[in-house]
């Protein structure tokens, strides 16, 4: 079942048009004179949120059918064949030499009425798929309307870019893998210095700044975050967008501890990404450009806020000693979900959690966590936020390939505050369905949340992405293409 469950992003704005996600033009073609499988005028108006009906063109004759898929404009996404109910001996199955060539998307819509897949296409389906034909039988409504989106969001990726600032020195350095997404989902994964955003925190005079604190701050509670710090996170957030804005990109990532935090700079950019996605920008934390694409397949698909930290399975007593200097272990009540708890944590809280995700609606701005090798020295601007405990959520890893999905399940237990650990002062607990297996199939330890149930609707996007989904979790596992 595709979810119901709507949790819609806050954005302060209405979005630049590359921020968002372009209508699919579909071009409707009738086999012969007659009244057609589907009431396209219907249609037209159900998907009007989604996708642009061209005016039906009825065919006359196979050579008006190979004239006018020859000659549909380069700005149709896909082809819409209706026909009379019943009747396989259509065009397309005469004559599907054109269909081969033009190599455009067919998809057959569900009866409008009935809500159910038009039976009577499956066999043209098999046949043209057969040709090399992308065919579409799509089964209801509700899919119909997921597949237009996740074509959309495939146009939308292929004019896009991200850019990542800083040194490229952690796995997912940008220079030397980041063709692979480029090549695979169309995007371009840019890499600037850090400087280029420092070179533009003269730009902004306190007035300046003190405006945008004036119309933003209702979201935020301040705590321990000193004042000439939130300035210059304010900086940081203007000088950020003013490049974003230059270069019409859809998202940033900047390489805290790879260059900017062990080189002493303390300028960091966790509320800038919180003030950026609020803007309708990707955001996320390390510079990690797959995961920046990983929020762009939920947010730009599901219209959701969604995050991303990282995950520490709590079996791995080594590895979060070594981080944390503690083992993070769970209370005794969560014990019979041993085996599938983990933690998520990231510079000191549990990571730039959306004010959409937070159960009051705001988060805290508070100095930056640190972690147990960088102390927490009270300079700059960090974010904490509590998740909702209880919510379901998806995870979702996009791997470095850019051919391959991961996708998980689980539930928000708790947002756990640590007494006495300064570096790790809350981290949200998860139960993630089938851990152990999820953990065998990570590509790396930043995972990206949304919260509700979307593997079925995220299904639909891998397949229109020609994506590779691996399921891991409450549904059966299963390959999404192929």
């Amino acid at each position: 079942m595709i979810s119901e469950h709507i949790s819609a992003r806050t954005l302060t704005r209405d979005a630049p048009s590359h921020l968002k996600r372009p209508p699919v033009r579909i071009q409707p073609l009738l086999a012969r004179e007659g009244k057609p499988s589907v009431d396209v005028a219907k249609l037209a108006e159900l998907v009007k949120d989604c996708a642009v009906l061209n005016d039906m063109i009825c065919i006359r004759s196979p050579a008006h059918w190979t004239e006018t898929i020859e000659n549909l404009a380069d700005d149709v996404d896909a082809i819409l064949p209706v026909s009379s109910p019943c009747y396989p001996t259509e065009i397309w199955n005469s004559c599907p030499e054109p269909l081969v060539k033009r190599r455009l998307p067919v998809l057959f819509w569900p009866l409008i009425e009935w809500d159910e897949p038009d039976f009577w296409k499956c066999s043209a389906r098999d046949f043209l798929q057969a040709l090399g034909v992308e065919v579409r039988l799509v089964n209801s409504h509700r899919e119909g309307l997921a597949l237009l989106k996740a074509m959309a969001v495939k146009k939308m990726l292929a004019r896009s870019r991200l850019i990542v600032f800083g040194e490229q020195n952690f796995p997912w350095n940008a220079r030397s893998g980041g063709s692979l997404i480029k090549a695979s989902l169309g995007t371009e994964i840019m890499v600037r210095p850090i400087s280029d955003i420092r070179e533009r925190y003269g730009r902004y005079d306190d007035a300046a700044v003190d405006a945008l604190w004036r119309q933003r701050q209702s979201r935020y509670q301040v705590e321990s975050v000193r004042a000439p710090e939130l300035k210059t996170a304010l900086r940081a957030y203007l000088a950020i967008r003013s490049i974003l804005e230059d270069e019409r990109a859809l998202g940033f990532g900047v390489n805290c501890y790879g260059d900017l935090i062990i080189r002493g700079g303390r300028d960091v950019p966790c509320l800038a990404q919180s003030l950026a996605r609020e803007d309708g920008f990707i955001a996320s934390c390390d510079g990690d450009y797959c995961a920046m694409m990983s929020m762009a397949l939920a947010t730009c698909f599901l219209d959701q806020p969604c995050m991303m930290s990282n995950m520490y399975p709590l079996s791995y007593v080594g590895a979060l000693k070594d981080h944390f200097g503690d083992s993070l272990r769970a209370a005794k009540k969560y014990a019979p979900d041993a085996e599938n708890l983990a933690r998520l944590a990231h510079c000191g809280f549990v990571g730039v959690v959306p004010q959409d995700m937070s159960p009051s609606g705001k988060v805290a701005l508070k100095d930056w966590g640190g972690t147990y090798e960088i102390k927490r020295d009270g300079s700059g601007c960090g974010i904490d936020g509590d998740l909702v405990p209880g919510r379901r959520f998806t995870a979702i890893e996009l791997h470095f390939d850019g051919k391959r999905v991961l996708l998980g399940t689980g539930t928000v237990l708790e947002t756990t505050r640590h007494k006495g650990m300064p570096h790790c002062e809350s981290s949200a607990l998860l139960k993630i369905d089938g851990l152990r297996r999820f953990v065998e199939s990570i590509s790396r330890e930043h995972v990206v949340l949304v919260y509700g149930d979307h593997v079925d609707e995220l299904r639909i996007l891998c397949d229109a992405l020609k994506l590779d989904a691996t399921v891991i979790g409450a549904q059966p596992e299963a390959g999404a293409h192929g």
